[in-house]
């Protein structure tokens, strides 16, 4: 008994019935929690914002996030730099008055821990035009960056993070 295909017809059927095509990347239900510590503002108690220092809610230009000729920001998984949780934060950047938690934080004791978001520290969108990038190869991921999800004038992504600014709450339990 033969077949109505011929042997190469054959093949291309057993390949196309064997391979399953990938699954395109699904972000998470729930935006990422991360956490960040930051300079509280007196007045109304969120981050304060700046591209001044790192304990501010911005991206320094060319350290924390890279920037094209034209203003660009380039997606090299570059960003303004987060935690899964406080105490996986540097120890330089959790505020002093933790020391009874962390022995060795040393932060500013304007600085407070912020987190915003709910779900698992995994890749996925933290807010409007971004998302979080965990690093690769450390298990447990112990940091990450959000970043801008396309190429946008870097002015574009200052206002992104600082459209968060409503989101983050203090978390130092």
């Amino acid at each position: 008994m033969s077949l109505p295909f011929n042997s190469r017809e054959r093949i291309a059927i057993i390949v196309s019935m064997s391979s399953a095509p990938e699954a395109p990347f699904q972000p998470p239900a729930q935006p990422p929690k991360v956490y960040r510590a930051m300079l509280q503002n007196p007045a109304d108690g969120l981050p304060t914002v700046g591209t001044t220092n790192s304990s501010q809610l911005g991206a320094r230009p060319g350290i924390d996030i890279t920037v094209d000729a034209a203003g660009i920001v380039v997606l090299d998984g570059s960003g303004m730099s987060v935690a899964p949780g406080w105490r996986a934060l540097d120890f330089t950047r959790i505020p002093r008055r933790l020391r009874h938690i962390v022995p060795s934080a040393r932060g500013s004791p304007k600085a407070a821990c912020f987190t915003m978001g709910v779900g698992q520290f995994q890749r996925g969108l933290v807010a409007n035009g971004m998302e979080l990038i965990p690093d690769s190869g450390q298990v447990p991921v112990a940091h990450g960056v959000v970043a801008p999800i396309h190429a946008v004038p870097l002015s574009q992504y200052q206002t992104d993070l600082e459209s968060t600014r409503p989101d983050w709450q203090i978390d130092e339990d």
